[in-house]
């Protein structure tokens, strides 16, 4: 989510811009208003225009805020849902109490919408625009940690031929400057890499010092500080140095030694001992099977113990017999 602000003197052509009234190939889609009629752009306008006399002390009383989305995040974007996000962002910025629209675009392929709205509010006063920018990217941070947007470095995906003029120069440093720190391994290198895509590095010292203090690039005689082509440090000298550091210690490392294949361990043979044993085994496993298969072993036999058993017999059945 990023929010992209500006302002001006007129509403007509911002109107006509956000409902893409000149361009057949746009599609736009009014998501919300508040505080004027909407039958025809015609009459957004006039709502527009009649309020902002109001307070003939606000010079730029048109406030435009485009709202970008990752594409990433396009199957949770439906409009109600963009539309909420949208409020929510005008309550937190302070944009209350005034007229707006609310403008969705479907030309490209990140969810993005339209806001367009009177910078003097119903009652004749000034919206504040002190610390726009800052309080606008505070915000947005605010609002995908929030409802876990995506958190994108887009700078990387953008789209160079559709930028113009200074920030396209601008995108073209950035991304000379990151291809050179993934292979370079010291500054002469980065220098030449860039110097191929036409880019001069410019190191800034510390008066009275060799200490460096900064970087600026240079291109088709554009010059921008480190910070001015990514806020995010990513062309700082010390971020550069790091990348360069990881270059060289990558490429100073040995490589490593192709692990050695596994012996595979011979099954052992047998000891003279164990082949002993095991005939020793299998001798009297043979011979206790053959006198077996002769001789019937079993319990002692004791011929007294049975002429009692079967006396005890007769004496049972002399007895059954009496009693009949």
């Amino acid at each position: 989510m990023i929010g992209s602000i500006t302002k001006g003197s007129g509403f007509s052509g911002c109107v006509e811009y956000a409902l893409a009234l000149k361009e057949k190939n746009k599609e736009a889609r009014l998501l919300h208003s508040e505080g004027l009629l909407t039958d025809t752009p015609k009459d957004i306008v006039d709502g527009f225009e009649c309020q902002r006399h109001l307070n003939s002390r606000v010079q730029h009383w048109c406030g435009h805020i485009s709202l970008s989305y990752s594409p990433e995040d396009s199957a949770r974007l439906s409009d109600a849902a963009m539309v909420e996000l949208a409020l929510e962002y005008m309550e937190k910025m302070g944009i209350k109490n005034t007229q707006f629209i609310i403008v969705r675009h479907l030309d490209k392929e990140h969810p993005h919408c339209h806001i367009v709205y009177n910078r003097v509010d119903n009652n004749g006063k000034c919206v504040s625009d002190s610390f726009e920018y800052y309080r606008s990217n505070a915000i947005c941070k605010e609002l995908k940690k929030k409802y876990g947007l995506t958190f994108g470095e887009n700078k990387d995906k953008v789209k160079v031929d559709r930028l113009k003029g200074r920030a396209k120069t601008r995108q073209e440093i950035y991304l000379a400057v990151q291809a050179a720190k993934k292979s370079a391994k010291d500054w002469i290198t980065f220098q030449r890499e860039l110097a191929q895509k036409g880019v001069t590095v410019r190191k800034k010292f510390r008066r009275g010092t060799t200490e460096v203090d900064g970087l600026s690039f240079i291109k088709d005689g554009q010059k921008f500080k480190a910070s001015q082509v990514d806020r995010d440090g990513r062309c700082s000298y010390d971020n550069i140095c790091k990348a360069l550091d990881r270059n060289k210690n990558r490429q100073s490392q040995p490589a490593s030694p192709a692990p050695k294949p596994m012996r595979q361990q011979s099954k052992q043979e047998p000891s003279a001992i164990s082949k002993v044993l095991e005939a020793g085994a299998d001798l009297t496993e043979g011979i206790g099977t053959a006198i077996g298969g002769i001789f019937q072993v079993g319990p002692a036999y004791d011929p007294e113990e049975e002429a009692f058993i079967n006396e005890m017999k007769r004496r049972q059945k002399r007895k059954r017999g009496r009693s009949l």
